[in-house]
């Protein structure tokens, strides 16, 4: 029998430990591989209308450093673009199955630049998008492919890094074990919510939605009261993950939540189909990150949510509670290496009283509100009140007795699905609601109006919409307003708006539809005459307005010779659309950062010097057209 002593044995283990090891992650970590990075972003963070698809790797301020192939593999798609990744890589890896992604790069290494640079001159434009032969760029495992960078639309410099897989979602890299990042610090929990989801429900005999602060002993939080609730229940938190020597604020990939020991729901952000990204408008509470700009991400699965982040029942995460028991919820936050954050809060059960709360400092009056089906409005509360409002819909008055009261308000809870109010008669005063129309999901909807037209496609919206419509004219600053309800509701696809303008456009090939939020500061949205009306497609709701742009581009040199070309190009209203440079009759390439509406010139031929007139075309989104010209001898 052949045997082993001691050593050998030792030395064959660890042989095998190493070569486990090696096996556990494939691929090597793109930028400084071997010692500590760190990131400015990971997988899943919700980021303004779309989810973020892979990890940021934070390259100390500045741009130049090496960027490393993670894996063998081949070039698969190069793509240069003024926006989103700026200069990115893809790079295909057969034997993985999966595909790495390298954005906001300064420049592709020489012989990926040349050839790009190639088909920039051969397509004459900055901006191309190709995808190379399997044989043309054959790759190594830590070949140096590009050096990081900030183009695109990046904020800082950084390098974007995605593993996506055979069907191109992206998978979150941090699951493959990156030792060169380091993260031993449980997630943040800032704010706790509840929400009441239907007007039968209440917490602490109220409706709506409110807020708590957690008090944290360790890695356990917990809200100090026991909080009273009664019907359906949404909790959703605001919160972070923060990795180890940076103060980034991270996203939390895994969520779980439970009611008595119950398992309610459990939320993994592992992979992103980029075909359903938009979800992110209601996977967290859309109305509150526009209004308040905060980020509260939902514990149950809302109306219209086709993400497939989700275990749960049938209630989706919804918490229901009809008893007067006292009942625990835990909530566990888990960050990709297993640091753990758990929050807990008491809720009692209560039957729904028509108590008056007094001093309830948190207590925000309003005329009017809507939340979901419900409508909420309140009137003062006096002696002569009565117990009952007159609500004038379907052509009937139905009587509406007061819900609650808190402080000196009376609170009453209309369900919209009965009937849109046309009025509501209130302690001797009228209320207008102004509810125009209950705009279904899902339903192909058309709407008529004297000043505009509006069309919602079936997959427009997540949830029924209640429309709320107007019309404003400012003669004195030749302007007319047409609003869509509020940027409170997110749309899921776009919508089409018909504008039947009042106001007269002469030069209609100049005029464009601009978004507004506060009357007076305007972005570029597009559109087109149709006959005497304007037609938009858009995916947001709010205010827009009609404006004419008749003033150019302008250029503002900054370095001119035989050697070099640069200058910034700027556009007071609709944007730069293009430019192009030509010296002595021949086009050029001039790289775009929008970022600081900077243009440089890159020859394709570096060794022979510019002579000969030189001549820059801008064009900005209405084709107004500036050009400069010069002679370089």
């Amino acid at each position: 029998m052949l045997k082993l002593n001691k050593g050998l044995l030792l030395i064959f283990f660890c042989v095998c430990s190493l070569n486990l090891a090696a096996q556990e992650n494939p691929y090597m970590f793109p930028v400084r591989p071997g010692q500590q990075n760190y990131l400015a972003g990971t997988m899943g963070e919700m980021r303004g209308v779309h989810f973020h698809a892979g990890m940021d790797i934070k390259t100390g301020g500045t741009s130049g450093l090496k960027v490393y192939a993670a894996a063998d593999g081949y070039v698969s798609r190069v793509k240069v673009d003024g926006g989103g990744y700026g200069n990115a890589l893809y790079i295909a890896h057969p034997q993985l199955g999966t595909t790495t992604v390298y954005g906001h790069l300064q420049n592709f290494n020489d012989e990926i630049a040349d050839y790009v640079l190639k088909e920039q001159y051969q397509r004459k434009s900055f901006a191309v998008d190709f995808f190379p032969d399997k044989g043309m760029f054959k790759i190594k495992k830590g070949d140096i492919i590009a050096l990081s960078g900030n183009s695109g639309s990046s904020s800082g410099p950084h390098v974007h890094f995605e593993i996506r897989n055979s069907q191109q979602y992206p998978l979150n890299p941090l699951n493959f074990g990156f030792s060169e990042i380091k993260d031993n610090i449980s997630p943040t929990v800032q704010k706790i919510a509840l929400k009441t989801m239907n007007r039968n429900s209440r917490i602490d005999h109220q409706f709506g939605f409110f807020e708590f602060t957690p008090s944290r002993l360790q890695n356990e939080y917990t809200v100090a009261k026991t909080i009273e609730v009664y019907g359906e229940i949404g909790i959703s938190f605001m919160g972070y993950d923060r990795l180890n020597d940076v103060s980034n604020r991270n996203g939390i990939p895994k969520l779980s939540m439970a009611l008595d020991d119950r398992q309610v729901i459990d939320i993994t952000v592992d992979k992103m189909p980029f075909n359903i990204t938009r979800q992110v408008l209601c996977y967290r509470d859309y109305g509150l990150k526009s209004l308040e700009n905060k980020n509260f991400q939902k514990l149950y699965i809302d109306d219209g949510n086709e993400l497939n982040f989700y275990t749960t029942d049938d209630k989706k995460g919804i918490i229901s509670i009809r008893d007067t028991l006292v009942h625990q919820v835990v909530i566990s936050l888990q960050d990709i290496n297993g640091n753990v954050t758990i929050m807990k809060l008491k809720l009692k059960g209560g039957q729904p009283k028509v108590t008056a709360i007094k001093n309830d400092a948190s207590f925000k009056p309003t005329r009017q509100l809507v939340q979901d089906n419900t409508f909420i409005f309140m009137g003062k509360k006096a002696e002569n009140n009565g117990f009952f409002a007159h609500i004038y819909a379907n052509r009937m008055n139905y009587e509406l007795s007061s819900s609650y009261y808190v402080n000196d308000y009376s609170v009453y809870l209309w369900d919209l699905r009965t009937g849109l109010p046309d009025s509501i008669e209130l302690c001797g005063e009228m209320i207008y609601p102004g509810i125009e129309m209950a705009v279904p999901s899902e339903s192909d909807f058309k709407y008529y109006k004297e000043e505009f037209d509006l069309h919602f496609y079936k997959k427009t919206l997540f949830d029924t919409l209640y429309l709320k419509t107007d019309y404003m004219d400012e003669l004195a600053s030749d302007k007319e307003f047409f609003e869509i309800s509020e940027d409170i509701y997110p749309l899921k696809k776009n919508m089409k708006i018909i504008f039947k303008p009042k106001l007269t456009y002469s030069n209609k090939d100049k005029v464009s539809a601009y978004y507004s939020t506060n009357l007076k500061d305007f972005s570029y949205q597009g559109g087109k005459w149709v006959g005497d009306k304007f037609e938009l497609m858009t995916n947001t709701l709010g205010k827009y307005t009609l404006l004419t742009d008749s003033i150019s581009p302008d250029i503002k040199i900054v370095q001119q010779n035989r050697e070099s070309f640069s200058c910034y190009i700027t556009d007071k209203l609709s944007g730069i659309k293009d430019y192009e440079l030509k010296v002595d009759g021949v086009w050029v390439l001039m790289n775009y950062d929008p970022k600081r509406n900077f243009i440089w010139t890159e020859k394709l031929d570096k060794s022979r010097p510019f002579s000969g007139n030189l001549e820059l075309k801008v064009r900005d989104n209405v084709n107004n057209e500036k050009v400069y010209s010069t002679t370089i001898n």
